[in-house]
């Protein structure tokens, strides 16, 4: 009996202690990632790398707060010992997209505009009858949000 009893006792250790001793195979991690990756457009440029449970980040992403918000995410994934962010933000699209925007509200007399981590803020004043049009002419170019503080006449 007692040997049943230790055999018992040695087979639930053995197993507690090989369920306890697996980790999550960084195979399966790089996949977890890649799949919050491709969920965002704004992480397109993103790459990633995993050792032993430690995931670097490099590339670049759209959008503010884009690295932070990435590496929030990543780390919560199963089997994330430590995230390395060498993430940047890609400032060239805001560029960009001022270039667009500033050509666009050309067409419409009184209408200024600001763009910052994606977002264009309208400032001046519009006629009623041209605020759509305007607004359909911006939401062709994709800026993340579209801030109206415009006075319509």
């Amino acid at each position: 009996m007692f040997k049943i009893k230790s055999l018992f006792a040695i087979i639930l250790l053995c197993t507690v202690a090989v369920s306890c001793n697996s980790k999550v195979d960084d195979q399966k991690i790089k996949a977890d990632i890649s799949k919050h990756l491709l969920e965002n457009n704004n992480y397109v440029g993103v790459t990633s790398s995993v050792q032993d449970g430690v995931v670097t980040l490099a590339g670049v992403c759209q959008g503010e707060n884009c690295a932070a918000d990435i590496e929030n995410t990543i780390k919560d994934i199963d089997g994330v010992k430590k995230v390395n962010n060498n993430i940047r933000k890609d400032n060239s699209t805001d560029l960009t997209l001022r270039t667009s925007v500033q050509s666009i509200i050309t067409k419409y007399p009184g209408v200024q505009a600001d763009v910052a981590g994606g977002v264009v803020v309208l400032r001046g004043n519009i006629d009623r009858e041209n605020l759509q049009s305007l607004m359909s002419d911006l939401a062709t170019l994709h800026p993340q949000k579209i801030d109206n503080q415009l006075v319509v006449k």
